[in-house]
């Protein structure tokens, strides 16, 4: 299935905020108070986002294949962890998870675990998740989609400016909405994350 651009920008944004959900539920019922676990301030994880957005656009002819679709999406979903990890750690000098704990790690970033889970999640959106939230798309008039699409886009690239510039480079204190990560950093090398998705 081909998509186009708005539609692909669509799924970027409704993956990214999925995956904001499911990372502020669980940090949230691990701290037992509201903990945005997203880069910016606004509702979006966009490794989510991004991870999806590629498998959709490389892993389409092997829809027909279970096995090679999940080996395909666990390389890379794991593959986009490990890159905006190092981003992130560029950007702001720290680590923003840490998997070093953890068995079969590579680099504190990635580890069998979740890349395990990358290949179940990408699987059931490649399979799945793209055709009903595409749908979702569809249905709506291709001005009124354009328009949400473009919308939403543009607020996120300005939260992203805002919450750039409220962390200095070189500082390591956490951006706001972060500090209830608790002494020892994220949750995410923890095991109650599902996955990365501070950017």
């Amino acid at each position: 299935m081909k998509y186009t651009g708005i539609e692909l920008l669509w799924l970027f944004l409704l993956y990214s905020f999925l995956g904001w959900t499911l990372e502020t539920a669980a940090g949230t019922i691990r701290q037992k108070r509201f903990v945005n676990r997203g880069f910016t301030t606004g509702p979006f994880c966009m490794v989510y986002g991004v991870a999806a957005v590629v498998m959709t656009a490389a892993l389409q002819e092997l829809r027909g294949s279970f096995l090679f679709l999940f080996l395909g999406c666990m390389v890379l979903g794991t593959a986009v962890e490990w890159f905006a990890g190092k981003l992130l750690e560029r950007l702001n000098q720290k680590k923003w998870w840490d998997y070093s704990e953890k068995r079969w790690n590579f680099d504190g970033y990635i580890c069998a675990q979740y890349s395990l889970l990358w290949g179940i999640l990408g699987t059931v959106t490649v399979r799945w998740g793209d055709g009903l939230l595409v749908g979702l798309c569809r249905l709506l008039p291709s001005f009124v989609s354009s328009l949400l699409t473009l919308g939403a886009a543009g607020m996120l690239f300005l939260d992203m400016a805002a919450s750039a510039a409220e962390q200095p480079s070189g500082v390591s204190d956490c951006p706001p909405g972060k500090q209830d990560w608790g002494e020892s950093g994220p949750a995410y090398g923890k095991g109650l994350s599902l996955d990365p998705g501070g950017f």
